[in-house]
């Protein structure tokens, strides 16, 4: 890693590495820092550190049209994989399960604040049997209309209209009084799980290729 670049530079040969395809991940890490006359384990932390606040907070350059390349989007405790499609052709799911892989594989810290139902799924549970939070969906405007399926209240006709553009958008039944609290537990299952599941299988891809998952 050469401190001597400037961020983007640096992020971009991260993210280069990663994409590299045949490495033995459980192999022993040494790295060095240019620029900086540090050695040991110490550097090995910082570059393992390094890798997960990447991940966890964004990529220092542009791609599809952001400021950060972000590969996880929510609130802390309820992180999602981003639901860009330009991420996903980048294969940059894949490198986002490797960078995990490895460095859970030699002690570096863990990518804290994931949703709890991304995980099972990771783990290979199946995502309907995936407990979801409203919390879980990082769209605040998705989130607030299939809110308005949680309750008894009777929807306003404009309420009723955000709900079924929403859901004929996703192949899904408009709501009913019948059917509100499954079509409540299907557009969320599918805002938060349904639209990532490329991403999800991504990411456990890189997973096993480092051997943390099965």
């Amino acid at each position: 890693m050469d401190l001597r670049m400037d961020k983007e530079d640096q992020d971009r040969e991260l993210v280069a590495f990663y994409k590299q395809n045949g490495i033995e991940w459980a192999s022993p890490v040494k790295c060095r820092l240019q620029g900086d006359a540090a050695i040991g384990e110490g550097v090995t932390r910082h570059f393992l550190s390094t890798v997960i606040q990447r991940l966890q907070h964004g990529f220092n350059f542009n791609m599809g049209n952001t400021a950060r390349t972000c590969r996880f989007d929510g609130e802390p405790g309820h992180l999602v994989p981003s639901s860009s499609q330009f991420l996903v052709e980048s294969d940059l799911f894949l490198v986002a399960g490797r960078m995990i892989g490895h460095s859970f594989l030699h002690g570096g810290p863990r990518l804290a604040g994931v949703s709890q139902a991304i995980v099972h799924v990771l783990l290979g549970g199946s995502p309907e049997t995936a407990t979801v939070q409203i919390e879980d969906c990082p769209d605040h405007d998705i989130r607030e209309t299939i809110k308005l399926l949680d309750g008894e209240a009777e929807l306003t006709s404009s309420e009723y209209q955000a709900v079924l553009d929403l859901s004929l958008a996703w192949d899904l039944p408009g709501p009913t009084k019948e059917n509100r609290k499954w079509l409540f537990e299907r557009l969320l299952s599918y805002a938060v799980i349904g639209r990532r599941l490329r991403q999800v299988k991504q990411i456990r891809k890189g997973l096993k290729e480092t051997s943390v998952c099965v």
